[in-house]
C-alpha cells in the first residue's frame, strides 16, 4: 500500500510540476548550453558522491536501531552505487576543453544533501522515499530531457552517459525499491511521513532546476544544433 502510493506522487509530480520547471522549458526551447550542462555535471557529480556516504549512514543507524533487515537492504544497495559518480566524470571530461569550468556546488544542491542527511538522522526508513524517487523519477523523465537535450539543444546522449546509464539500471531497480518499501515498512501509520519526504525530495529537485537555470542558462543564445559535432564522445 505503502509503496503503490509513492509511485502513484511520483507519476503525478512527473506529469505536472516537474514539466513546469525552468530548465527542462529551457530545454524544450533549445536554449541548454554545454555550458549550463557542464554546471548541471558538476552538482550531480557531489549529489552521486554523497550517495554511499548517505547509505553507510543509515545502514549505522539502521543497525544501531536493531533493524537488521534494513541494514542489509541497505549495504546491498551501497555495492549496487558503487562509483556512480565517475559517470559524471567521464561525462565532464567529453565536453569541450573551451567550455568555462562551472564555478561550483549550487547553495540548492547544498540543501539538497542536507535534506537526505537530515532524513537519515530522523529515521533511516525514510530514505527509502528518497531512493524510490531517484530511482523512479529518472526511469520515468529521463529519456525525455536526454532526448530534448540532443534533438533540441545539440547535447549529444554520449556526454550524458551518467543519466542514460542510470536509466538503464533503475529500470531494474524501481520494482525491487517498491517490493522493499513494502517489506521493510510494516507500519501503516509511516505512509504520511513517508509522503512528506517525497513532497520535499520532489521540492528540492524543483529548487535545483530552478537555480541552475536563473544562474547558468542561456536563454538568449539557443545552442545550435550542429554544435554536438564539437563534443565528443564519452
Amino acid at each position: 500500500m505503502i509503496a503503490d502510493a509513492l509511485r502513484a506522487d511520483i507519476e503525478t509530480f512527473a506529469k505536472t510540476k516537474s514539466r513546469q520547471n525552468l530548465l527542462f522549458q529551457m530545454a524544450e526551447g533549445g536554449n541548454v548550453d554545454a555550458v549550463c550542462i557542464r554546471a548541471y555535471l558538476t552538482n550531480l557529480h557531489y549529489l552521486l558522491r554523497h550517495t554511499p556516504i548517505c547509505l553507510v549512514r543509515a545502514r549505522k543507524l539502521a543497525l544501531a536501531r536493531g533493524d537488521h533487515e534494513l541494514a542489509e537492504h541497505f549495504k546491498h544497495k551501497l555495492v549496487e552505487e558503487a562509483g556512480h559518480f565517475r559517470w559524471a566524470e567521464d561525462d565532464l571530461a567529453s565536453l569541450p576543453t573551451s567550455v568555462e569550468a562551472s564555478p561550483g556546488v549550487l547553495p540548492s544542491m547544498e540543501r539538497h544533501v542536507a535534506f537526505v542527511v537530515e532524513t537519515i538522522d530522523e529515521d533511516p526508513t525514510l530514505f527509502l522515499a528518497y531512493i524510490l524517487f531517484g530511482e523512479y523519477f529518472t526511469v520515468v523523465v529521463g529519456p525525455e530531457w536526454l532526448r530534448l537535450l540532443e534533438e533540441r539543444c545539440g547535447i549529444p546522449r554520449s556526454s550524458m552517459t551518467v543519466i542514460d546509464k542510470h536509466i538503464e539500471i533503475d529500470r531494474g531497480h524501481v520494482e525491487e525499491a517498491l517490493d522493499s518499501i513494502d517489506d521493510l515498512v510494516g507500519d501503516p501509520r509511516m505512509l504520511p511521513r513517508m509522503r512528506e519526504v517525497l513532497r520535499d525530495s520532489m521540492d528540492h529537485f524543483y529548487a535545483f532546476c530552478t537555480e541552475l537555470a536563473e544562474v547558468h542558462g542561456r536563454a538568449s543564445e539557443p545552442v545550435l544544433r550542429g554544435r554536438a559535432a564539437h563534443v565528443p564522445a564519452a
